[in-house]
C-alpha cells in the first residue's frame, strides 16, 4: 500500500480517495486543511502507486476496512478522524461502524451507502473508460499510470454489474457512535442525495452540508465551506482545542 504522510500534531487525520482516485484527489488540500494535524493519505490497493493486481469484486470494502485498519495500527495513527469522498467516504463509515475505538470522527463526500439504480444508469451511459472525456483520462493517468484504462475499467465492470445494485450498508450505519459530517449535492448523478438522506435517517446526529452543484465533487465546488465544516467537526471533537 503506497501512503503519504505530512507531520504534525495528533489526532492524526487520514484521508480516503474516491472510487478510482490516488492520493492525489487531496493534493490541493493537504496539508493546509488539516489545519496543523498529522495527515495521512494513501493509494488502497489496486489504484493509485499501490499494486494493481487486485481484483475488485463487492468484498471491496470489507478488505478495505482491514486495510485501513492495519495501516492505522502500523502507524500508530490511532484514534483517528477519517474523512472520505465517493467510495473513500464508505470505507471510512464502516471502519466506524465496526471499530468506533480506532475513530473520532468521520466527514464524507458524495459518498454511497448502497446500489442506487440512478448511479448505475450513469456509470453505463458513460461507458468503459477509454470512452470517458480527455481531462477524466489524463486525471486516471496521472493517478493510476499507463495502465488506468485496466485499472479504472474493473472498477466500472464492479459497478455497472446487475448485482451490485442490490449492495448496501444501510444497516451497518447504525453502529457507527463518533460525530458524523456529510457533504453532499443535490443534483449528482454519481451519489443522489438518497444516500446523503440514508445516513440522515440512521444518524440524526450526523451534520449534513447540501451543495446545489450537479458535482460529484462538492468539496471542491467549494473548498474554504468544506475545510471550516471539517475543522469545526474536529474542533468540537477534541473539545474546543485545534
Amino acid at each position: 500500500m503506497y501512503v503519504e504522510e505530512h507531520p504534525g500534531r495528533e489526532p492524526a487525520t487520514v484521508w480516503l480517495h474516491h472510487g478510482v482516485g490516488s492520493t492525489h484527489a487531496w493534493d490541493t488540500f493537504l496539508p493546509v486543511a488539516a489545519g496543523g494535524r498529522r495527515a495521512i493519505a494513501y493509494d488502497r490497493r489496486g489504484f493509485g502507486r499501490s499494486e494493481h493486481d487486485r481484483r475488485i469484486t463487492t468484498t471491496m470494502f470489507d478488505e478495505d476496512v482491514e486495510d485501513l485498519r492495519g495501516m492505522l495500527a502500523e502507524r500508530g495513527a490511532a484514534p483517528a478522524h477519517l474523512i472520505g469522498h465517493s467510495d473513500g467516504g464508505t470505507v471510512a463509515l464502516l471502519l466506524a461502524a465496526s471499530a468506533p475505538e480506532v475513530v473520532l470522527s468521520v466527514a464524507v463526500v458524495a459518498v454511497h451507502v448502497r446500489g442506487d439504480e440512478g448511479t448505475v444508469a450513469t456509470l453505463r451511459r458513460m461507458g468503459p473508460p477509454d470512452e470517458w472525456p480527455e481531462p477524466m483520462q489524463r486525471s486516471l493517468r496521472r493517478a493510476h499510470g499507463e495502465d488506468w484504462a485496466d485499472v479504472a475499467g474493473r472498477w466500472h465492470d464492479l459497478w455497472t454489474s446487475p448485482g451490485w445494485q442490490g449492495w448496501s450498508v444501510v444497516d451497518e450505519l447504525a453502529a457507527v457512535r463518533c460525530p458524523v459530517f456529510v457533504m453532499h449535492a443535490l443534483h449528482d448523478d454519481l451519489s443522489p442525495p438518497l444516500h446523503a438522506e440514508a445516513i440522515c435517517h440512521a444518524l440524526p446526529g450526523a451534520r449534513v452540508t447540501w451543495v446545489d452543484t450537479a458535482t460529484h465533487d462538492p468539496h471542491r465546488a467549494e473548498p474554504d465551506r468544506f475545510v471550516s465544516e471539517l475543522q469545526a467537526l474536529w474542533r468540537d471533537v477534541e473539545g474546543g482545542n485545534g
